[in-house]
């Protein structure tokens, strides 16, 4: 992703020194992340994390990193690995001297908590997910969450969530409505964008060349929570009669199930990096996301489906948690109904549009993104927030 041009100098937030925090920094897929201190560099950001793990090259990005092995595959070295990062990671920022320090997700934010309290820097916490829940399932996993979610929520200067949604299930959960915004993410629609190629159909190197054959595509975890095993029955019913190949890029749980057993017009791609999945958002016909309610648990928000619409895909999706806030209007399918059959109808839909259709609402989509939910108008928002707690 190319370098943003240097804005006009802010008074307040020009070198203002912003700690990022998070449990662990994982890029790709958590490019979220980062996304907002890479669109702000009148800012002097640093990222600190228990462990990280940064295979994209284009992030050149001062990353403090206090416990390696906390993300070690053997459970006893990771549990105590992070019990030893928290105060190092705590230590490192207070060491570091912020202006403002910048949790994401609730979960594992008290390093974050100390440095706050030790330094009188303000905190902003971003919650995500399901660290605005209320406690979940049960066990020492569910009271470290709990206990996490807490600090959180008493410590912050301001919290935000990334849907009206999730700040009314932080509510719920005991989070201070007066110290409470909604932020959306936003997408960077200068880099998620149309190709030139759409109209031709060709894209080398996918194997989607043949413009006849429309590609649905899902980008996310392979899992039930996020609806994989309908859309791949909904494909699997539909495809006799709407020939279409569906391409699931992603790993999860259910890819070792999945390997050697899905039908021939089904391409499972693995994890992809972020140029490839633009390639494969830029050919499909319709971007699919069934994220199912999951154990009290609902999609918070969903960036991918801002990141397909800004390319130009309109997407189908189960109307559950804040996915509503996150698609256009007219242009996208909502489904009420969480089925295979629905999903299955609104996918062949999809397929029948004309040209024009499809067309229109490409262009509707992304329209909507740029003016509702573009990383700038984000990033203007979260400048404004800094200038506003740092005071």
């Amino acid at each position: 992703m190319p370098s943003p041009a240097r804005p006009a100098l802010h008074p307040r937030t020009d070198s203002m020194k912003v700690a990022l925090t998070k449990g662990t920094l994982l890029v790709p897929p958590t490019y979220f992340a980062l996304a907002h201190a890479r669109a702000m560099p009148e800012c002097d950001w640093r990222a600190f994390t228990l462990a990280a793990r940064v295979d994209d090259p284009t992030i050149a990005f001062p990353i403090a990193v206090a416990s390696p092995g906390a993300l070690s595959p053997f459970l006893a070295q990771r549990l105590v690995s992070q019990a030893r990062g928290l105060g190092a990671m705590r230590r490192a920022i207070t060491s570091w001297g912020p202006d403002v320090i910048h949790q994401h997700q609730a979960t594992w934010s008290l390093p974050a908590v100390g440095a706050a309290r030790k330094t009188g820097a303000p905190l902003v916490v971003t919650l995500h997910g399901g660290d605005a829940y209320p406690r979940l399932g049960g066990g020492l996993g569910a009271a470290w969450n709990a206990l996490n979610r807490r600090a959180a929520f008493e410590g912050a200067t301001q919290l935000l969530a990334v849907s009206r949604y999730l700040a009314d299930v932080a509510v719920g959960a005991g989070a201070d409505w007066g110290r409470l915004a909604v932020h959306y993410q936003g997408v960077d629609t200068d880099w998620w964008t149309p190709s030139s190629n759409a109209a031709s159909g060709s894209f080398p190197g996918l194997g989607c060349d043949a413009p006849d054959v429309p590609v649905v595509l899902f980008v996310g975890a392979l899992s039930r929570l996020k609806g994989v095993d309908d859309l791949i029955a909904a494909s699997v019913s539909l495809v006799g009669r709407c020939p279409h190949r569906l391409v699931l890029v992603g790993d999860g749980p259910l890819v070792s199930v999945l390997h050697g057993r899905v039908p021939s017009h089904v391409t499972l791609t693995g994890g992809l990096g972020r140029e490839r999945v633009r390639e494969w958002m830029r050919c499909a016909r319709v971007l699919v996301l069934p994220t199912k309610p999951t154990r009290g648990r609902e999609e918070a928000a969903g960036l991918v489906l801002l990141e397909a619409q800004a390319c130009g895909v309109p997407v189908i999706a189960y109307r559950t948690g804040g996915t509503p806030e996150m698609v256009a209007s007219g242009a996208c399918t909502l489904t009420g109904e969480r089925s295979p059959g629905a999903l299955a109808c609104s996918i062949n839909e999809a397929v029948a549009w004309s040209d024009e259709e499809r067309a229109d609402r490409a262009m509707a989509c992304r329209e909507w993104v740029v003016r509702e939910r573009s990383l700038r108008a984000s990033v203007d928002q979260l400048r404004a927030i800094y200038e506003a707690v740092a005071r």
